[in-house]
């Protein structure tokens, strides 16, 4: 199991939607939604999975992560993925 805290998933989401999406992380709150205020594009989605996957060493699940659509609920289920003991 990792120590990790949710402030540190939250900031790297962040910053890596900055890198991928051009999003500035002062625009992005808890209750920004991926296809309304991130306006993330489907490529843009893809290239941030991909990233989080290579860097914490998860799967994750693309079509849960859409149904979440806020910013807060992705990084609350990828700090549950990162904090529980089976990842």
């Amino acid at each position: 199991m990792r120590v990790i805290s949710r402030a540190v998933v939250r900031d790297r989401l962040a910053q890596l939607l900055g890198e991928i999406g051009g999003i500035p992380a002062e625009s992005i709150t808890d209750a920004a939604g991926v296809d309304d205020q991130l306006q993330m594009s489907s490529l843009a989605f893809l290239e941030l999975q991909a990233a989080l996957e290579d860097e914490y060493e998860i799967q994750i699940d693309p079509i849960q992560v859409v149904e979440l659509n806020q910013f807060g609920r992705i990084v609350d289920y990828l700090y549950d993925r990162l904090t529980s003991p089976q990842s």
